[in-house]
């Protein structure tokens, strides 16, 4: 499937786990139509205490990508760093405000504290309901999964996160 990404359009990447019906979330920032940074919290499949990292990646040529859902965009004179400035001491646990619905810390909780942080900046990510982006982005992506590996990923965009206009 052909997907256009330009660069510094930012997304909600979210990739198959081992549980059908369960996602993998980080943020996707374009480098080019192949390549751009990963920004997510990560166990390394279990090896590892819950950490943040941000790497360079592949993502629409990840064998398990389902969406990839443009959620904003980086200014073109700024790079990753100034999105990391907001995002990367995000702690490794469930804070106040969801300690009520969250049992436990995942890669979902911090992406949705990330994606707060970022629309809070006033800049990159406007997203005022958080919440709302991640029902979109999970029903979204669970009806997808279901389309098959021939057609997948699918790019699309939000109706609940744009960029800052």
């Amino acid at each position: 499937m052909s997907m256009i990404f330009n660069k510094n359009d930012i997304y909600a990447a979210l990739t198959r786990s081992d549980v059908r019906g369960a996602f993998h979330w980080a943020i996707y920032l374009v480098i080019d139509q192949k390549t751009g940074y990963r920004l997510h919290a990560t166990t390394h499949g279990g090896r590892t205490p819950w950490e943040y990292e941000c790497v360079l990646w592949d993502g629409p040529e990840f064998v398990l990508a389902v969406t990839f859902t443009l959620i904003g965009q980086l200014h073109e004179d700024l790079d990753v760093e100034c999105l990391e400035a907001y995002v990367k001491d995000i702690p490794m646990n469930i804070i106040p405000r969801d300690q009520q619905r969250e049992p436990k810390f995942t890669c979902r909780v911090w992406f949705k504290e990330a994606i707060r942080q970022i629309h809070a900046s006033g800049m990159f990510v406007n997203c005022p309901d958080v919440d709302a982006l991640e029902r979109e982005l999970l029903t979204k992506t669970t009806a997808m999964e279901y389309l098959g590996d021939e057609r997948l990923p699918v790019q699309g965009t939000s109706a609940c996160a744009k960029p800052w206009s």
